[in-house]
């Protein structure tokens, strides 16, 4: 591992953005699923507001990923 190169890092971290945009995206895919779902009854209306926070907080963290994928082209 000493012998890593800055190109070689770059391209680790690269990756790893890559796989952490498509693991948030369908974990946003999941919560809209489940907002679906819970909106239909009245008694999940505090779970309702967390999974829509949850969404917005993903939100914030795709765009700072893509941000930071698109600086790096």
């Amino acid at each position: 591992m000493d012998n890593v190169t800055e190109n070689e890092k770059r391209t680790i971290g690269q990756k790893f953005l890559e796989f952490k945009r498509v693991g948030m995206i369908s974990y946003g895919k999941y919560l809209v699923d489940q907002l679906e779902y819970s909106s239909k009854s009245k008694i999940r209306t505090a779970y309702v507001n967390y999974i829509k926070d949850q969404i917005e907080m993903n939100n914030r963290g795709i765009d700072e990923v893509d941000k930071k994928l698109n600086s790096k082209h």
